[in-house]
């Protein structure tokens, strides 16, 4: 594993643990490099990454903060990178995406309220036995907002 890629496993593992919440500010380079035991050009290029996914967003002047990490700006870079690949690669992708939605439902499902659960619960009730694509996704898009 390069440097860089430790640097991005370090960053994301701050993220997953909540050192680093959506729209918080990083430490300044010095410090979170010494933090992470990296040298300062290896957190560079891992935040130049992060920041080319859109995990991170880098404000000239002001600081680099954690994005909200709204799957809607997530998939986006998804997107990008399926408009280029039109061989097996696109479906690598989508399996990679169904691990990420796979263990993203989990997250959820465990940090959700009660009264969120209820919610999905209630929403899940309207659909019946048996519901069409475009119920499925009109009712999946009003559950998001």
């Amino acid at each position: 594993m390069s440097l860089t890629d430790t640097a991005i496993s370090k960053i994301k593992e701050m993220i997953q643990d909540g050192r680093l919440a959506p729209g918080s500010k990083l430490p300044r380079e010095a410090d979170l490099a010494e933090d992470l035991g990296i040298s300062r050009n290896s957190l560079r290029e891992a935040v130049r990454a992060l920041s080319l996914i859109r995990i991170l967003d880098v404000r000239q002047g002001d600081g680099t903060y954690v994005t909200s990490l709204q799957p809607e700006i997530l998939m986006e870079t998804m997107g990008f990178i399926v408009d280029f690949h039109h061989d097996a690669s696109v479906l690598h992708l989508f399996e990679v995406r169904r691990a990420l939605e796979s263990a993203t439902a989990e997250l959820a499902a465990v940090l959700m309220s009660d009264a969120d659960a209820d919610a999905l619960m209630q929403n899940l009730d309207t659909l019946g036995d048996d519901p069409d694509i475009d119920t499925l996704v009109a009712t999946t898009s009003n559950s998001i907002r």
